[in-house]
């Protein structure tokens, strides 16, 4: 039996639980088989998230009859975005449920609970080659504020030898290539520096909304403690002792292929090649890994960290445009 033939028209939308997860996966990997997720990676996100601080609701549609999910959707904070009253959006139907009204009624329910908690704004991303999505946000009134390149490079084709001069630049200025792996087994207190690295080099990605730096908890969790951490592919900078820099790889848990992390240098450090000797790192990493690709993202307008990516050989993908409704009034 087809999924059509399973999901009838009186849809039940309810509160997601732990018998979903598959089947929320199953669902977000149909609508962006690119930027796939496990069920593990899920679940990790959902356990670590600072319930006391952040919140997360979700919802399923789903057909009473079959017990089968359509669809989910679902609000919350943004931890690097953070504002009490400010959220993020999700909404994800199975392909071949399109134009069924599925997404309408969870955007619905969404809507109640961000009406619930006096919601002064909402956003979401919309890969732009997904126009039925991008036409459901713009009818609701939401509108474009940043634009966001997917761009994937192929490891094998990439010639890091034309990066020899910037290697030499970098290693005449004092700068010295280090794993967080090493740093940790060499001195595990290192990571409230790395962490400071992290949040000081936050503030400079472009983004709709100012960076809200998070606790040393949660980037740990989403860092060291994070099923997709590679300790031997955080790649850290050090000048005069100092960390300068860092560019990281992620291992997701599925496919042959690499996530890149933030890449950056510390102000006072840039000019010295050190983002591109970074870089050669991670593509050094990933040859010797035998993984294929190394996927990465930059907003349009970063011209300097695209200007590097197009040095290496990365191709750009169609964008993930973000789209924010202001609900005040």
């Amino acid at each position: 039996m087809n999924l059509l033939e399973q999901i009838g028209t009186d849809i039940e939308i309810r509160q997601f639980e732990e018998r979903d997860y598959d089947a929320a996966v199953a669902v977000s990997n149909a609508v962006v088989p690119d930027r796939p997720w496990t069920v593990d990676e899920l679940r990790y996100e959902d356990d670590h998230l600072d319930r006391g601080k952040y919140m997360l609701e979700r919802h399923v549609a789903v057909d009473p009859r079959s017990g089968v999910l359509a669809g989910y959707g679902e609000v919350r904070h943004l931890p690097w975005n953070f504002h009490p009253r400010k959220f993020g959006m999700t909404i994800r139907v199975f392909p071949d449920l399109w134009g069924r009204g599925i997404g309408s009624r969870l955007w619905d329910r969404l809507q109640q609970s961000l009406r619930a908690r006096e919601a002064l704004a909402v956003r979401t991303l919309v890969k732009e080659d997904l126009a039925h999505a991008v036409r459901f946000v713009q009818a609701r009134g939401f509108s474009e504020v940043m634009r966001t390149w997917d761009s994937l490079l192929d490891v094998a084709s990439c010639d890091l030898s034309r990066f020899q001069p910037d290697l030499a630049r970098a290693d005449a200025a004092g700068v010295a290539i280090t794993t967080l792996g090493s740093e940790m087994a060499r001195d595990p207190s290192c990571l409230r520096e790395v962490y400071a690295l992290d949040m000081e080099l936050g503030a400079d990605v472009p983004n709709p909304e100012p960076f809200t730096p998070v606790e040393f908890t949660t980037w740990r969790h989403h860092t060291v403690d994070a099923p997709w951490f590679i300790p031997d592919a955080y790649f850290l900078a050090v000048v005069g002792g100092q960390y300068a820099g860092v560019s990281t790889l992620w291992k997701p848990g599925t496919g042959d292929w690499l996530q890149q992390g933030l890449t950056g240098v510390r102000r006072a450090f840039r000019g010295r090649g050190i983002a591109t000797a970074l870089k050669v790192r991670t593509v050094e990493y990933a040859r010797a890994h035998q993984c294929r690709q190394i996927k990465t993202e930059n907003e349009i307008h970063n011209a300097t960290m695209i200007a590097i990516n197009d040095r290496f050989g990365f191709q750009r993908q169609p964008v993930w445009i973000t789209f924010l409704k202001n609900l005040e009034g």
